[in-house]
C-alpha cells in the first residue's frame, strides 16, 4: 500500500499554496519561497521555512537523503554519514540563546510535537543546535550524566518538556498584567482547600482569644501575605500559601512577619494615626477647659441623687406612696447591679448603632480645619501606598525597605501602568471585604453578647479577612512578576 503524499502549505507575498514536498523544494531552489516565508505540513501550525528541519538543508543547498518512518519503528538508530560521526559539538549555548531557539507558545498537546524520524511518536529531545525533535528512541544516552546527542548534528539536545516550560514561563511574564491575572488571584487560594480551610479558620478563632490572639493572627496573617508575594513575585504559582513548617526558625516565621507588619503600619498608617491622636487630645483637652453645665455638673445637684429629704420618706411608714416610690427607684439606682445593666444597655445599643463610628468623627471636626486636612491626606495616603508597602514586604523581606517610602515610590515609577491596575484590583477586593463585612454584621446581629461582642461575626470576618487578603497578596505577586524585569526580580 503506497504511502499518502504530505500535503504542505506556503504562505508567500503572491498568496498560500498548496503542494507537496518535493514540489515545494524545487520552489526552494528557484528562489520563488524565502526562509521568513510560513510553512506548514498538513494540519500543523505555521513556522518559518527556514526553520522546518525538513526544509534547511534544502536552503542550504544540500540534498539529503529522505528519511522514511518505520512500523513498527526500528529499534537501531540509522548509521549516520563519516562526517556527523565525526562532527566536534559546538559551545555550550545559553539560557536566552535556548529560549530564542524554542517556539514561543507550545500547546499540552499538539500533533506538531512530533518525532522528526518516527512521526506517529512525541517529542523527548531538541537539538540546541538544529532545533530538531526526536523521540526518546533517536537520540544517544551520552556520559555520566546520560545527556542526549542529536543523530543529525552530533551536538546535544536539551529536554523538550523543560524547554516547552520555559517557554510559556517567558509567554505568561510577558503577556502584560490584566483581568486575566484578577480572576487567577481569586482561583488562588482555592487550589490548596484544606490550606485555607486550616488558615482561616485558625485566624478566626485567634482574633477570639483577646489581645494575644490578636497579635498571633496578625503575624499568621502578614507571614502568609509575605510568603505568597515572594513565591508568586518568583513565578511559583503552584505553591501552597502556607510557609514549610519542616523547617519553621522562630525568626523567620515569627519575628521577620512581625517586624514586617510594623513596618508596613508605620509607613502607611503612622501619619494618620499620629494625626487622630492629635485630635483627639485636642477635643478632650477642649472639652475639659469649657464650662462644665447640665444636671450632673458639681454643685448644681441631681435628680438622680438620694437626699436626706428622700431617706425621711423611705423610713416613714405614713410617709405619701409616690414619694416613697420615686426615694425607692432612687435607691435602687445606687445598687452595683443597676449601674452593671445600665453598662450592659449601653455596650449592646453601641454594637448595633452603625452611625457611632461617623459621630465620633463627626465630634473631631471641633479641631482646627489644617489638621482635619491633613488627616485627610494622610487617610489617602495610607489607601494608596499600603499595596505597595506589602509588595516591598514580600520581595525585599527587609525592614528597612519598608518604612522608606522611597524604595516603595520607586518601584511604583518602574512599575509603571501595572502598579494602578493592581491597586484597582486591591481597593475593589477590599471594597468588596468591606460590605461582605457588614452583611455579616447585619446578619449576625441578634448573637451580639454584651461586653463580648459579635463572636460569630468576628469568626466569619476574620476566615473571610483571611482569604480576601491572600487574594490581594496574589494580585501583588502577579503584578511584581509581570515586571520582574524591570525590577531587577529573578524569577524562576
Amino acid at each position: 500500500m503506497s504511502a499518502e503524499v504530505e500535503k504542505w502549505r506556503v504562505n508567500t507575498i503572491e498568496g498560500i499554496f498548496e503542494t507537496d514536498l518535493e514540489t515545494l523544494k524545487q520552489w526552494i531552489n528557484e528562489g520563488c519561497v524565502l526562509p521568513t516565508d510560513k510553512v506548514s505540513k498538513g494540519n500543523l501550525s505555521w513556522i518559518e521555512a527556514g526553520r522546518a528541519p525538513m526544509l534547511r538543508s534544502t536552503f542550504n543547498g544540500e540534498t539529503p537523503a529522505t528519511v522514511t518512518a518505520v512500523d513498527p519503528p526500528d529499534e537501531t538508530l540509522p548509521a549516520l554519514p563519516d562526517q556527523i560521526l565525526h562532527h566536534q559539538p559546538g559551545p555550550m549555548a545559553q539560557p536566552d540563546q535556548l529560549a530564542a531557539a524554542a517556539p514561543t507558545s507550545w500547546p499540552a498537546t499538539s500533533p506538531s510535537h512530533l518525532c522528526y524520524q518516527h512521526p506517529e511518536r512525541p517529542t523527548k529531545h531538541i537539538c540546541r543546535s538544529c532545533a530538531t525533535p526526536f523521540c526518546e528512541d533517536c537520540t544517544k544516552l551520552v556520559g555520566t550524566s546520560k545527556v542526549a546527542m542529536c543523530p543529525l548534528c552530533g551536538d546535544l539536545c536539551n529536554l523538550f518538556e523543560h524547554l516547552r516550560t520555559k517557554a510559556l514561563h517567558q509567554e505568561f511574564q510577558g503577556s502584560g498584567f490584566g483581568f486575566a491575572d484578577f480572576t487567577r488571584a481569586l482561583r488562588y487560594p482555592l487550589q490548596h482547600k484544606i490550606a485555607l480551610l486550616f488558615g482561616a479558620g485558625l485566624y478566626g478563632f485567634l482574633l477570639l482569644a483577646g489581645f494575644r490572639g490578636r497579635v498571633i493572627a496578625s503575624v499568621i496573617m502578614f507571614g502568609c501575605i509575605s510568603h505568597v508575594i515572594s513565591q508568586v513575585a518568583w513565578g511559583r504559582l503552584n505553591r501552597s500559601f502556607l510557609p514549610d513548617f519542616s523547617e519553621f526558625s522562630l525568626v523567620d516565621d515569627l519575628v521577620m512577619p512581625l517586624v514586617l507588619g510594623i513596618g508596613i503600619t508605620i509607613v502607611t498608617w503612622g501619619p494618620a494615626i499620629l494625626l487622630l491622636c492629635v485630635l483627639i487630645f485636642g477635643v478632650i483637652s477642649g472639652a475639659q477647659s469649657s464650662p462644665a453645665g447640665g444636671l450632673n455638673a458639681p454643685g448644681t445637684g441631681s435628680s438622680d441623687q438620694l437626699a436626706e429629704e428622700d431617706l425621711s420618706t423611705l423610713l416613714d411608714p405614713n410617709a405619701d406612696p409616690t414619694k416613697q416610690a420615686e426615694a425607692s427607684k432612687k435607691l435602687d439606682q445606687l445598687r452595683p447591679g443597676y449601674q452593671m445593666s445600665k453598662d450592659a444597655e449601653k455596650s449592646q445599643r453601641e454594637l448595633s448603632d452603625p452611625t457611632a463610628d461617623v459621630r465620633l468623627l463627626m465630634s473631631y471636626f471641633q479641631a482646627p480645619l489644617l489638621i482635619v486636612l491633613l488627616l485627610l491626606l494622610s487617610l489617602c495616603w495610607g489607601i494608596f501606598y499600603y499595596p505597595m508597602a506589602l509588595a516591598v514586604a514580600g520581595y525585599t523581606e527587609s525592614f528597612g525597605s519598608v518604612i522608606n517610602p522611597l524604595v516603595g515610590l520607586d518601584t511604583i515609577r518602574r512599575m509603571g501602568g501595572t502598579y494602578y491596575k493592581a491597586f484597582g484590583m486591591v481597593l475593589l477586593i477590599q471594597i468588596v471585604g468591606f460590605v461582605v463585612t457588614l452583611i455579616v454584621a447585619v446578619i449576625t446581629a441578634p448573637f451580639a453578647l454584651p461586653f463580648f461582642g459579635n463572636l460569630p461575626a468576628t469568626f466569619i470576618d476574620g476566615t473571610l479577612t483571611f482569604y480576601f487578603n491572600l487574594v490581594v497578596a496574589c494580585i501583588l505577586g502577579l503584578s511584581l512578576f509581570k515586571c520582574a524585569d524591570r525590577l531587577g526580580i529573578t524569577t524562576d
